[in-house]
């Protein structure tokens, strides 16, 4: 997900829950403008903080990932020394 869709997106659910609940209190859904700027900020803000938490760690898996192959192709290359002096034997 991009920065621009993670905030807007959660930006919009804040605003379709402050409406959802002026509506449950059968108030004007226009009763205060500042209460959905507020919400939708803070939501955004939330969705500013998922994205960043998920490309952490997205980049800690891409390094666990490099590591297990750097891994596995070392334990390769043991193996086939191995192979080696056994077949010499």
């Amino acid at each position: 997900m991009t920065l621009l869709t993670s905030v807007s997106g959660f930006a919009a659910f804040g605003l379709l829950v402050r409406t959802y609940a002026l509506g449950i209190q059968k108030r004007p859904l226009s009763s205060d403008p500042t209460g959905h700027a507020v919400v939708a900020t803070l939501f955004g803000a939330f969705g500013y903080y998922v994205y960043n938490v998920e490309e952490r760690q997205l980049a800690l898996i891409a390094g666990k990932k490099e590591l297990l192959l750097k891994n596995r192709a070392r334990a390769e290359e043991i193996a086939k020394q191995q192979a080696a002096l056994i077949t010499q034997a």
